[in-house]
C-alpha cells in the first residue's frame, strides 16, 4: 500500500486495481508480483542495454546461423 501512495500517473492509473483491492480488504499478493506487473507495463528501460543482450544471445547462436541466416540477420 505504501508503494501505492507514491505512484504517479499513468503508473497510478496502471496499479488502480492494486489500491480497489485493498480499500476492499482483498489481497494484493506479493511485493514481487506487484514489481512484476510494474515491470510487464514499463518494461526494459535500457535500451541499449537490451539490444546488446540479444545481439550477445545471437552472436553464439552459430546454429541459427548455419539453418536460417535470413532470421539470423534480422
Amino acid at each position: 500500500m505504501c508503494a501505492l501512495t507514491h505512484l504517479c500517473a499513468p503508473a497510478s492509473t496502471y496499479m488502480k486495481v492494486y489500491y480497489d483491492k485493498v480499500q476492499v480488504g482483498q489481497s494484493i499478493r506479493s511485493w514481487g508480483d506487484f514489481f512484476q506487473e510494474l515491470k510487464n507495463i514499463y518494461g526494459q528501460r535500457d535500451d541499449k542495454k537490451e539490444a546488446k543482450k540479444e545481439q550477445t544471445v545471437l552472436w553464439v547462436n552459430k546454429d541459427l546461423t548455419r539453418k536460417n541466416f535470413v532470421k539470423y540477420t534480422e
